[in-house]
């Protein structure tokens, strides 16, 4: 899941995390995943996550009858950012991620400790009681309007994200 709206034009508060999960539908396209795989780009995000929270309303059991969330959060590539940061519902889910993320040289600069409620969409995850794994950044940026343009955003931190998250998704989706 990824939120697909934001304040103004938000390049990379949204742009890197709309490029992964569209990597990831590539990705998954040839494969014949032994579960379903749900792609949510969700809207209202700026709103306290209005979108995602509608979107859990209506399916009830979705989130705990789910294998996994992965959750695309903000500011994910944004240029010069101070640092990623990593939320999970569980061991096995955070050391997912972070051994992927280790394998391409994408530093983790923050850890949420267990527990906490996680920022963005993954929280409605939480709440719920699902699994999840979700990656978000800090941006100097977000909320901005000079957001915009190629020079808010590093496309080769975002390729390598993107190309970290497919192999996951896969695991996942066939286990």
């Amino acid at each position: 899941m990824t939120p697909r709206s934001g304040w103004w034009s938000c390049a990379s508060e949204r742009g890197g995390g709309i490029a992964c999960w569209l990597e990831l539908m590539r990705g998954l396209r040839g494969m014949k995943p032994a579960r379903d795989v749900l792609f949510v780009a969700s809207s209202g995000h700026e709103l306290g996550q209005l979108g995602i929270e509608i979107y859990a309303e209506r399916r009830p059991d979705l989130i705990k009858r789910s294998r996994t969330w992965i959750h695309l959060g903000a500011n994910i590539g944004a240029a010069q950012q101070p640092g990623n940061i990593v939320q999970a519902s569980d061991d096995e889910m955070e050391n997912t991620l972070a051994n992927g993320m280790a394998a391409a040289g994408l530093e983790i600069n923050r850890r949420v400790p267990r527990g906490t409620i996680p920022g963005g969409e993954a929280g409605v995850v939480h709440r719920g009681g699902g699994r999840y794994m979700s990656i978000i950044g800090n941006n100097a940026l977000f909320h901005n309007p000079a957001d915009r343009g190629s020079e808010a955003v590093d496309p080769g931190v975002i390729a390598r994200f993107g190309a970290i998250l497919t192999p996951i998704a896969n695991a996942l989706a066939g286990a």
